[in-house]
């Protein structure tokens, strides 16, 4: 599996010939929405679903449709958690992330990538985490994600976000 996504991501950027949109260079995003949470970390009795917000920066490719950049996410969700000793549980993620753009500069475009960084469980417990993600981007501005935060004998989450992107789309 592992193999497969390594060459499906270096093989990618050669199927780019017919994406010639030229786009700004740098953006970012600012994101809300919810986090479905699924235990394998520890036992809690907190809610199933939180409130995700994330903060993203991005660097765009001239020559290929692919992008790379930094992200840091917090999620948040109440009930009653073994590791925090109260009512609340908060993760901050802080990730690399790379995107392959299809239709890139375009009314409607469409993006699937992943990241890899570290996740941060109330402060005190840190695990790596891996990230794929597929959306889609309305007139340059709206983003759509659903992601997947996984990481080894750590919590799994699936993320689906509703964000606002800044600078990049379309050079005029």
């Amino acid at each position: 599996m592992k193999r497969l996504l390594f060459v499906l991501f270096a093989l990618l950027p050669m199927c780019s010939f017919a994406q010639e949109v030229e786009v700004r260079r740098v953006e970012g995003s600012i994101s809300l929405g919810a986090s479905f949470f699924e235990d394998s970390f520890y036992e809690s009795t907190a809610g199933e679903i939180g409130l995700l917000s994330s903060v993203e920066l991005r660097y765009n490719f001239r020559s290929v449709p692919m992008d790379v950049g930094v992200m840091s996410m917090m999620d948040i969700r109440g009930g009653d958690c073994e590791l925090c000793n109260g009512s609340w549980e908060n993760n901050l993620s802080f990730l690399a992330v790379t995107d392959y753009n299809f239709r890139r500069g375009k009314r409607v475009s469409y993006f699937a990538g992943v990241g890899v960084g570290a996740t941060f469980y109330n402060v005190d417990t840190t695990k790596l985490c891996f990230m794929p993600r597929v959306g889609m981007e309305f007139f340059n501005h709206l983003r759509l994600t659903m992601a997947y935060m996984a990481g080894p004998n750590a919590k799994n989450t699936l993320n689906l976000t509703l964000g606002v992107a800044i600078g990049g789309g379309r050079k005029k």
